[in-house]
């Protein structure tokens, strides 16, 4: 089996004296969509801010490609290919779709993005940005600002902007919040487009997306794993169809 690219090992946190998560492990193998689930208060939000570096742990450690960077903040594992997608969008509103994706690959090549101008006349940035916009389906939209698109939109161009960046991971942080049923159904096919050639990290809300998407499901409950396993193994679990799924179980 391949080495995971993010290894979660006893990760822990408390703020204050209230336990938010609790020894949890987990792995991200290379090409896999791994989905972490779990009802309101499990922990989510709070375990991908300590993968991505927001937070610190207060015990356990972060293994991303092979190194320990539990203590590195967010830029330092952004450098290592560490991409995160906000619930929030991030766009920059008064920017073209390509100017967004222009201004994400300059960042990442470490060049000054204080002004548009450099960044347009690099023309391996816009051809790195008009490919990014391609493989997200926004070709056709690239000069329209990022305030005129779909709420559905400005979640692909999110997408756009990190796979410019060519990351080794992506994080996905309830990239379904907001939308419609038709633009669910878009990002899912074009997430699911993406499986074996980026792994990712979900955390979404919406079961018919998660059942859709992942390869692995892990079940936080109370802050620590409840279950982790296949999508089958997780829909059929009692522990978990009590604790959380309910009646979307039979979905």
């Amino acid at each position: 089996m391949a080495d995971p690219i993010l290894k979660l090992d006893d990760l822990s946190k408390n703020f204050g004296a209230l336990p938010v998560t609790r020894h949890v492990s987990l792995e991200v193998l290379p090409g896999e969509i791994h989905a972490v689930i779990g009802p309101n208060g499990a922990g989510k939000t709070t375990l991908i801010n300590q993968i991505s570096g927001v937070l610190k742990p207060d015990r356990g450690r972060v293994l991303f490609a092979g190194q320990d960077v539990t203590r590195l903040g967010v830029a330092a594992r952004a450098r290592l290919g560490l991409a995160r997608i906000f619930q929030i969008s991030s766009v920059v509103a008064g920017f073209s779709a390509q100017e967004n994706v222009a201004l994400a690959a300059q960042a990442k090549a470490g060049s000054s993005f204080r002004f548009l101008k450099p960044a347009r006349a690099d023309r391996a940035i816009e051809d790195k940005a008009a490919e990014s916009l391609a493989a997200v389906g926004l070709a056709r939209r690239a000069d329209v600002a990022a305030a005129l698109l779909s709420h559905g939109e400005k979640r692909a161009l999110e997408l756009a902007m990190a796979l410019v960046q060519a990351p080794r991971l992506v994080l996905l942080d309830e990239p379904m919040a907001g939308t419609g049923k038709a633009e669910t159904e878009r990002l899912t096919e074009l997430l699911a487009g993406l499986r074996g050639r980026l792994p990712m990290l979900l955390i979404e809300h919406d079961m018919a997306t998660v059942f859709a998407l992942a390869d692995r499901i892990t079940v936080l409950v109370e802050g620590a794993v409840a279950a982790s396993g296949s999508p089958e193994a997780i829909r059929n679990d009692p522990v978990v169809r009590r604790a959380y799924l309910g009646e979307d179980a039979h979905a």
